[in-house]
């Protein structure tokens, strides 16, 4: 006995004897009615902490960027605030401190990334995102970002090199200790990779840039996944095929066989659907296309993806100039995004699969940003049974507008006329009891005619409370 006490892993492993044993007669002698009733089914808890990280904006000379941020009033406390500052373990600060129910904005024109940290209140509901608006050459130039959070898997979604002059990967590492970071590239014959992506590493409270274009210049498409071994990253991927052509590639959805992306925007040019494998099996996908009048029944596509590969699928003949959503249905998990360039310009936009907004912690996407100097669009896509959504303006001081309801019917892709006041500075939408999932996107555009630019930014959930799991008969619960 004395040798098994001076043992200390021996003594731990009689402490988790006694231990199971205890939870093994306890849950036996307990009615199994008393169990189920005393068994939990999760606890809601509001969000109390948000830290998002948006790069250094990219435009050019005569291009005003600003960021943009906004939390609902009413995440279950009343304090609550938001400060930015440069990343750095002493980062300038950008902008006044905000606080919860009123839009937040400064200018940024830094050659780093811009932390945001919200606690409390201000925290709940939170979106941040990063505009750039301007001209150059004569025409308009517009870019958005929905600023990420940081991270341990993002996925994009993008065009491949051929098409383009540059495309770059900026990574952003908050935390106090430094991440390594893995990127694996899937083009469209094959992966690719190189030692630059691989194992870096980004120390703490710093940021890296990687070019990719020397790894996708001989592709039509690419998916790019940003994963870390150790630490986390705030991952953003900026495409360029001109000056005025130019926009971030928003974060698409993980691997999955079913995806929505919403958001594709009214106007002739190229569209197509970007797809990607990852395992040693080909892909088999349906694209089904919905628009405005409906689903075009008679123009449903497939795609044949190879392993570990991506591929493009041209979706602008059975669009046409319509706003769309596609529904893309798989027999593997795929990643996927969509491109596209206005005809007769250098316009581009991106848009990316997101989770739909639907009740009851996940109903509502926040819209923090409205530029001055640009105009505004809302597209709706229900692709199974109906939506309903609610749209409130919310004015600088913070106070709500009048609430504006938007009807989406079945299998159709809605951009409504909204009546919006000169005043507004950020808008809620809310999914309205009883309806179907939505999935959302927002349409900024600067200028008008041939030289009009279009940023496109997908509407993820912005919850004020989330479910956590439930721990119960389990010997984690008690011994760490």
């Amino acid at each position: 006995m004395r040798l098994i006490v001076e043992n200390r892993f021996a003594l731990l492993a009689l402490v988790m004897v006694a231990l199971a044993a205890l939870f093994g007669v306890a849950a036996l002698t307990a009615p199994a009615a008393d169990r189920a009733a005393s068994e939990p089914s999760g606890v809601v808890a509001t969000v109390e902490s948000a830290v998002r990280a948006c790069p250094a904006p990219r435009g050019g000379d005569g291009a005003r960027s600003a960021i943009a941020a906004f939390a609902p009033a009413g995440g279950g406390s009343e304090a609550g605030a938001l400060a930015a500052a440069e990343n750095g373990a002493a980062g300038t600060a950008v902008g006044d401190p905000g606080t919860a129910g009123n839009p937040w904005r400064a200018d940024t024109d830094g050659d780093r990334h811009t932390v945001l940290r919200a606690g409390g209140a201000a925290a709940a509901g939170l979106e941040v995102v990063q505009t750039t608006v301007g001209d150059a050459d004569g025409d308009a130039f517009a870019t958005e970002l929905r600023c990420p959070e940081p991270s341990v898997s993002t996925w994009f979604a993008a065009p491949g090199g051929a098409e383009l002059d540059d495309l770059r990967l900026f990574l952003a590492n908050v935390d106090d200790s430094a991440a390594t970071v893995n990127v694996d590239i899937y083009a469209t014959d094959g992966p690719a990779f190189s030692e630059d992506t691989r194992g870096v590493t980004v120390p703490a409270h710093d940021e890296i840039e990687l070019p990719l274009n020397e790894l996708v210049e001989a592709t039509e498409a690419v998916a790019v996944h940003v994963r870390t071994s150790s630490g986390r990253v705030a991952a953003s991927l900026f495409a360029e095929r001109t000056g005025t052509g130019a926009d971030w590639v928003p974060p698409t959805t993980p691997p999955a066989e079913r995806h929505v992306i919403t958001g594709i925007p009214a106007g002739g040019g190229d569209k197509r659907l970007i797809a990607a494998t990852l395992g040693d099996d080909p892909a088999s996908a349906t694209v089904r296309i919905i628009t405005d009048e409906g689903e075009v029944t008679d123009a449903v596509q497939r795609l044949e993806i190879p392993p570990a590969a991506s591929s493009t699928l041209v979706v602008e003949g059975p669009i046409g100039d319509r706003p769309a959503t596609l529904v893309v249905e798989s027999d593997q998990p795929v990643v996927v995004g969509a491109a596209y360039q206005r005809s007769g310009g250098a316009d581009t936009a991106y848009t990316a699969a997101t989770p739909p907004l639907a009740g009851p912690f996940d109903g509502r996407a926040v819209v923090p940003a409205y530029p001055s100097g640009t105009t505004t669009d809302l597209v709706f896509g229900a692709p199974g049974r109906g939506g309903q959504v609610v749209v409130t303006p919310v004015g600088a001081d913070g106070e709500p507008g009048t609430p504006q309801e938007v009807e989406i019917p079945a299998e159709h892709t809605v951009v409504p006329d909204l009546d919006l006041p000169r005043s507004t500075r950020a808008l809620l939408v809310d999914v309205a009891d009883g309806s179907g999932p939505v999935h959302a996107a927002r349409l900024l555009r600067q200028g008008s005619g041939g030289g009009r630019s279009t940023a496109v930014q997908p509407l993820r959930p912005a919850p004020a409370e989330v479910r956590l799991p439930a721990a119960s008969d389990s010997l984690i619960s008690v011994v760490p």
